[in-house]
């Protein structure tokens, strides 16, 4: 809900964000317009969702939906951003990535679609990488390479993240600081 609520994906009915504020780059992202959430989203933040084959249309090969990212935020031509798809799952370590750019999201194991969610947060640059969950649905091999691939990309590319998990392993490997959360609220903060 938090991470939700802080890209502006809650739906307005049932949900409803009634106290608090989210501060992003100096402004409350709470009082924002759509129109204004759309253009940071994906731009100064992205998010990892947990689960790629719920986030991936199926219908349209990775390598578009990377592109259409890039085109939308950067306004890069089709080439380019074609272009700057194929270096963004080079750059998750994707095998085989010329191959992999013209691949549909079944054709993918649940580890490279994962790769594929976390090239898509990182396309544009963002200034903040929102990751929900985004390894409970590996299994322990996978999830400790995603893990280790996202800890050298945040160090490589000096992007700020919030990692939400219930693993206080992953949390230990991971993060320099925790928050605690119960009922919506932080009840625990430290290093």
């Amino acid at each position: 809900m938090t991470s939700l609520a802080l890209m502006g994906l809650l739906p307005s009915l049932p949900a409803n964000i009634v106290a608090g504020k989210a501060i992003f780059d100096g402004r409350d992202l709470f009082t924002l317009s759509e129109r204004e959430l759309a253009d940071i989203r994906g731009n100064w933040m992205s998010m990892i969702f947990q689960e790629p084959m719920t986030s991936l249309n199926p219908a349209f090969t990775v390598g578009h939906q990377i592109a259409e990212c890039v085109q939308r935020h950067r306004g890069l031509s089709g080439a380019a951003a074609r272009k700057e798809a194929l270096d963004m799952l080079r750059l998750v370590r994707i095998p085989a990535p010329e191959t992999r750019l013209d691949a549909f999201p079944h054709e993918l194991s649940g580890g490279m679609r994962q790769r594929v969610m976390i090239a898509m947060a990182l396309a544009n640059r963002s200034q903040l990488v929102i990751a929900d969950e985004s390894t409970t649905a590996l299994d322990v091999t996978i999830q400790a390479q995603v893990l280790l691939l996202v800890r050298s990309l945040q160090a490589e590319t000096g992007t700020a993240m919030v990692l939400i998990t219930h693993d206080l392993g992953v949390v230990a490997e991971v993060v320099d600081y925790v928050a605690v959360m119960y009922a919506g609220r932080i009840v625990e903060y430290g290093s």
